[in-house]
């Protein structure tokens, strides 16, 4: 009865991952699948990729999750559940996607053209939503408190230099989301009058360091 043997094999697994390392698996761990690779091969092939386990949950931009899934891919590993990560809308529009999927590296125009949907302060609001303007306000002044009682002054300030900068006035009124280059200058205005994002994950610069409005280091 291979589905009986398969239920009872990992829940122990799991616990026995759970005991020695006090923490339960990720879930990644035991979706990873490869012929004659165990579940050591496979953490030390998630570590090859960027995934240290265990380790500290390191966020990833939607570029570098893809990135990790499509190396593992590369050694050989398929996914148990049938995942695949570029026929999600929010990653199909990923350079590491595109790239798949015309066969070769995006050029500059390209990368620049793709939407941008890391911050939330460019993205529609869908009527009857219950989605919030104030809950698009994605930048506050550089060192302001982040105590919760200052976030509505912190708010009140931000979503004024926002209007300022460029995006959508109301926020959630634009019914799509901006290229990479219109997004990089909106946010590099911010940056300038001296706020800075809420997420580090929402700059532009930080998921595409190579976007021509992004500073060269």
């Amino acid at each position: 009865m291979p589905g009986q043997s398969t239920l009872m094999i990992l829940p122990l697994l799991m616990t026995s991952v759970f005991l020695l390392t006090g923490c339960p698996p990720a879930p990644d761990l035991t979706q990873w699948k490869r012929p004659d690779t165990d579940i050591d091969g496979v953490r030390v092939a998630m570590g090859k990729c960027g995934v240290q386990l265990p380790g500290p949950d390191i966020p990833k931009t939607d570029n570098e999750s893809v990135l990790y899934y499509q190396c593992m891919e590369n050694m050989g590993f398929t996914r148990k559940d049938g995942f695949n990560i570029c026929s999600v809308r929010v990653y199909h529009d990923t350079p590491a996607c595109r790239t798949q999927e015309q066969g070769n590296p995006l050029s500059q125009s390209q990368l620049e053209a793709l939407p941008f949907v890391a911050d939330r302060g460019f993205h529609p609001i869908k009527p009857d939503s219950g989605v919030s303007n104030s809950s698009l306000i994605t930048w506050r002044k550089a060192g302001a408190s982040q105590h919760f009682s200052h976030e509505i002054e912190n708010d009140q300030q931000a979503l004024a230099v926002m209007y300022q900068c460029g995006y959508p006035q109301p926020l959630g009124s634009v019914p799509y989301v901006p290229t990479l280059r219109k997004a990089a200058d909106v946010q590099q205005c911010m940056l300038d009058k001296g706020f800075e994002p809420k997420y580090k994950l929402s700059l532009v610069c930080r998921n595409y360091p190579q976007v021509t409005a992004c500073p060269k280091t």
